[in-house]
C-alpha cells in the first residue's frame, strides 16, 4: 500500500500534497515486484536488517510497515541504503566529497570513469535512430509516424537518437514515436 504523502495522483493532484492539506487520502494497493527479500541480521528483539531487491514503484518503507502490520507490530525503517538501480551498483559510485576533493589533474583523468554518458542510463532501452527532419519535430515535442518498410516494429519505451546524439526518451504506440523526455546535450 502506497503510503499517504507519496508523489503519486489523486485526481491531478500529488497525493503528499493532499495529505498535507488535511484531506483524507485514499490510495488503491498495488502490485510490486519483490525480487529479493532477505533478513540478515537480527541486531536485538526489536531491530533487524534486511537486504529487499525490488521494482520501480516500490515504496521500501511501505514495505517495512505492512510487513510490521502482518506480523502484529509497528513496523519502520530506522535506516534506508540504496546500493543499486538498474545496472549501476555500489562498485560504479563516486561519493560527492570524492568528486568535490579531486584536483583539476585527477578530474580529467578520472572523467572518463567518474562521470558516465547519459547514453549509459538508457542502456537497456532499445535504441531507435531517426532523421533529422523528424529528431526536430520530436525535440518539438511532436509526435513522429513510424512508416514504411524499414519502420521498426517496436511498443513501449525507446532512446531516441540522431547522428550519434542521443534527443530523447519516446514511447512507441500503434506507429507512433511520442516524445517523452526530450534531452538538450551538447553535441561532440
Amino acid at each position: 500500500m502506497p503510503p499517504r504523502f507519496s508523489a503519486l495522483k489523486i485526481g491531478g493532484e500529488r497525493a503528499y500534497d493532499l495529505a498535507r492539506e488535511g484531506e483524507a487520502v485514499e490510495i488503491a494497493p498495488r502490485s510490486v515486484e519483490i525480487h529479493r527479500l532477505e533478513l540478515i541480521e537480527a541486531l536485538d528483539p526489536d531491530h533487524t536488517k534486511f537486504i529487499a531487491e525490488c521494482g520501480k514503484g516500490t515504496y521500501v518503507r511501505a514495505l517495512a510497515r505492512d510487513l510490521g502490520r502482518a506480523a502484529g507490530c509497528f513496523g519502520h525503517v530506522a535506516a534506508l541504503r540504496r546500493t543499486g538501480v538498474g545496472s549501476f551498483g555500489e562498485d560504479l559510485a563516486m561519493s560527492l566529497d570524492r568528486l568535490q576533493g579531486l584536483s583539476s589533474g585527477e578530474a580529467v583523468a578520472l572523467e572518463g570513469a567518474a562521470l558516465l554518458p547519459v547514453e549509459a542510463g538508457v542502456a537497456a532501452l532499445p535504441a531507435l535512430r531517426v532523421s533529422s527532419g523528424d529528431a526536430a519535430r520530436l525535440m518539438r515535442g511532436q509526435a513522429v509516424l513510424l512508416r514504411g518498410r524499414d519502420a521498426p516494429v517496436l511498443a513501449g519505451w525507446v532512446s531516441v537518437s540522431s547522428q550519434s546524439a542521443l534527443i530523447a526518451l519516446a514511447e512507441v504506440e500503434k506507429g507512433e514515436l511520442r516524445p517523452r523526455r526530450i534531452f538538450n546535450l551538447p553535441r561532440a
